[in-house]
């Protein structure tokens, strides 16, 4: 039965250890044993823990009680009944989780959908058996509790390099070692954040330097078949200022706008969706080619502005 609510201490307050003691009020819940351990289950009093429920006894998170503190066990009443309770269920119904599924297999073929809710609803009624058996929490909670003290041990041995379980140190009544250990883990954990910032920044950096190198051997190479003739392909260039954040353009774009040739915006649209390529003959533009339909039309303005750049790189 529940009773009134007690003034409580929580291991955590927002999140982190409660070095001050803050209370909390709290409701008693039930004791659990399975002969050999024994826990006292809290939850917290007021507003719910969570705000949408699944079913009865999920709206508050369980505490279980521990050396004067209440630990949470992060986790409902609901979620406790089920998640232990349906292994158990498992097995007392079909043996196995492979039985299971044979199981329910042969019963569609042969009962339907009927037949398939109605065992469903039976497995059910067996988890919420299984799963509210006192001793059979009793020692779902050994077990994570058990998780927290190896988490623990092995913070401890090797000074701080692993996370401290502040739940597992209050298991073993070494709260205050565990406080040393955190301060150790969080320096440590700053400066392995800045390493790892510092990597990130110097591959990024050296990312965005290769990608530019490349970007420039292609505007150098542009420029020498400007200067040269051939034929200069629409391809893209793209240059880094960041990992994350580029610029692209059409080369012969970026070209006209490095040496200032002005581009009405019409004839930008056609460079950007139809034009294939170039030809420099003696230092004019003799010849393009443009994707399109057997109506489409050069422009005719692109071959001055081409021109204009050719004058313009020779300069």
């Amino acid at each position: 039965m529940m009773g009134n609510a007690s003034l409580m201490t929580p291991l955590f307050y927002r999140d982190n250890y409660n070095a001050d003691g803050k209370k909390m009020r709290a409701l008693f819940l039930r004791e659990v044993s399975n002969g050999t351990d024994t826990y006292r289950l809290w939850r917290r009093d007021g507003k719910p823990d969570r705000e949408y429920p699944q079913g009865e006894g999920d709206a508050y998170i369980l505490y279980v009680e521990q050396g004067g503190y209440l630990a949470p066990l992060r986790m409902t009443d609901y979620y406790m009944v089920n998640h232990c309770g349906y292994h158990a269920a498992v097995a007392a119904l079909y043996g196995d989780e492979d039985n299971r599924g044979k199981y329910f297999g042969r019963l569609r073929q042969s009962g339907g959908d009927p037949a398939v809710l109605e065992a469903l609803d039976r497995e059910e009624r067996m988890i919420q058996e299984c799963g509210s058996d006192p001793a059979r929490q009793a020692s779902y909670i050994k077990n994570i509790l058990d998780g927290h003290v190896a988490t623990y041990r092995t913070s401890k041995e090797t000074g701080g390099e692993t996370f401290p379980d502040y739940i597992g140190a209050l298991v073993l009544g070494e709260l205050p070692a565990c406080v040393k250990l955190s301060a150790v883990y969080k320096a440590q954990s700053k400066i392995r954040a800045q390493e790892r910032m510092a990597k990130a920044e110097a591959e990024a950096e050296a990312y965005c330097k290769e990608r530019n190198r490349q970007a420039e051997q292609q505007v150098q190479d542009a420029l020498r078949i400007i200067r040269e003739g051939g034929v200069l392909q629409n391809d893209t260039v793209e240059f880094y200022r960041g990992r994350y954040d580029s610029s692209a353009s059409s080369i012969f774009l970026y070209l006209m706008r490095q040496y200032q040739v002005e581009v009405p915006l019409r004839t930008q649209g056609w460079i950007n969706e139809r034009l294939a390529n170039a030809t420099i003959t003696d230092g004019r533009c003799s010849r393009v080619q443009f994707r399109g339909n057997k109506r489409s039309k050069c422009s005719s303005r692109f071959f001055d502005c081409m021109d204009e750049l050719i004058r313009a790189v020779a300069a």
